[in-house]
């Protein structure tokens, strides 16, 4: 993991990054502190690259890529999300040069069965619109007490409202589409003897559930939306790359981020795509943004943590007794219950209604915590950044790195934060110049 900051203004970036780096093994994990997560490109670009989250892109280092890719941009400046774009799909038309389509293959099959093995468990939610049973009983038990006509229709439902969820993503290539039909063409028509295919995944990872032509082809439209929503199939663990700095033409400092998962036949799979621009504060401008690691930073900044916030919420929330089927269900139950008999339902009406508002009161209390900290926090930290100078920004983003680090080591944790903090100043005259790098 890792923690970094960039913080901006009218005069310019101020970046700051840890340089600890950990590795997983079947033996453990072991951290170093050597890594450089924060990649300039040279001139004439004001541009620097900050990396977070797995540091390879099946197999290959990402700086290594980068720095293969920077000498193709030569001299001609863009935006923000030009840069972003232009790696991305360098990345995808350079794949051959150091990976292989049966290692890709090989992500897609692990990520393909992991969606239907989530599909499975919430098939059995359907079926029990709740955890506890499901937990104490597992799935023998549950299916030895339902008959086959409701189970099928509870994992025939599970799929739809995934693939609902997964179609109202967005679409960022309009080439996707049809190169999920040509994957998943040359998936089917493998040999099963050599080679996995969707329908051996699926007839795996569906082992104790119902399967019918209905559920196979609803499954099947789900695989092709996952490619064509830009949903990755690949499998891999997250990488996050943030392109701070100037575009061309830009007086104002802004960040473009992207989270990658891997490839795809030529194309990079992308689960998010954001940008920022620094915030007009009166006179002046701001930009803050955190990358990975942020909680203490956050908390610091805000005045409050989110997610101890919730936490709490959910302890006085929680000991309330929960309609069966949740909420939406329970607001459809209270509406049948109204048009019924008034005398009948009585005590189910009055649970009801006391749930949801219990639930909405979680709601708002959160709603209005977030909202004060922001008013009385947030909004004073974003005005003093507007008018800080850069070497006193430079020294606000290397504090908040290391107070982040040092609460991890508090805390006891696992030192995934840490090491030399490498900083480093983005601005219009000078364009990239390091501050403090290990």
């Amino acid at each position: 993991m890792t923690s970094q900051l960039i913080l901006g203004n009218g005069n310019g970036l101020a970046l700051a990054s840890d340089s600890a780096t950990t590795l997983l093994t079947p033996e453990g994990s072991r951290t170093y502190e050597d890594a450089t997560k924060i990649c300039p490109l040279p001139e004439p670009h004001p541009v620097a690259i900050l990396q977070a989250g797995t540091v390879d892109l099946l197999g290959m280092p990402l700086g290594v890529l980068i720095n293969q890719w920077q000498a193709s941009l030569g001299g001609l400046r863009m935006s923000l999300e030009g840069y972003r774009d232009s790696l991305l799909s360098w990345l995808g038309h350079n794949l051959d040069n150091w990976t292989t389509q049966n290692a890709m293959d090989d992500q897609a099959y692990k990520a393909l069965r992991n969606e239907l093995l989530r599909l499975k468990r919430g098939s059995l939610l359907v079926l029990r619109g709740g955890v506890e049973e499901l937990l104490e009983g597992g799935l023998d038990a549950l299916l030895a007490t339902l008959p086959e006509e409701k189970h099928h229709d509870a994992t025939l439902r599970a799929i739809q409202e995934r693939s609902e969820w997964v179609a109202g993503s967005l679409v960022f290539d309009p080439a996707l589409p049809p190169m999920a039909d040509g994957l998943f063409d040359r998936l089917g028509s493998r040999s099963q003897e050599n080679s996995w295919t969707p329908d051996s995944v699926i007839a795996s990872a569906f082992e104790g559930l119902p399967q019918s032509e209905q559920i196979d082809q609803a499954i099947h439209e789900l695989f092709h939306l996952m490619v064509g929503r830009n949903y990755s199939i690949t499998g891999i663990p997250l990488t996050h790359l943030t392109f701070a700095g100037y575009g061309s033409d830009e007086l104002i400092p802004s960040v473009a981020s992207v989270d990658i998962e891997g490839a795809m036949e030529n194309h990079i799979a992308r689960s998010s795509l954001s940008t920022k621009n620094a915030k007009r504060l009166g006179v002046g401008f701001a930009l803050y943004q955190p990358v990975a690691q942020h909680d203490t930073i956050e908390m610091i900044i805000s005045g409050h943590n989110p997610k101890l916030l919730q936490d709490a919420i959910r302890d006085v929330v929680g000991p309330y007794p929960v309609p069966s089927g949740g909420r939406a269900e329970a607001e459809g139950d209270l509406e049948d219950i109204s048009d019924s008999d008034p005398d009948e339902g009585a005590d189910e009406r009055g649970a009801i209604e006391e749930w949801n508002k219990v639930q909405q009161w979680g709601e708002e209390v959160f709603e209005r915590a977030i909202a004060l900290s922001d008013r009385k926090n947030t909004r004073k930290f974003m005005r003093t950044i507007a008018a800080l100078e850069i070497p006193s920004l430079t020294d606000t983003a290397k504090s908040l790195v290391a107070v982040e680090a040092l609460s991890k080591e508090l805390q006891a944790a696992q030192p995934t934060v840490g090491g030399n903090i490498d900083v480093a100043t983005i601005t219009l005259a000078d364009g990239f110049r390091w501050v403090g790098q290990q």
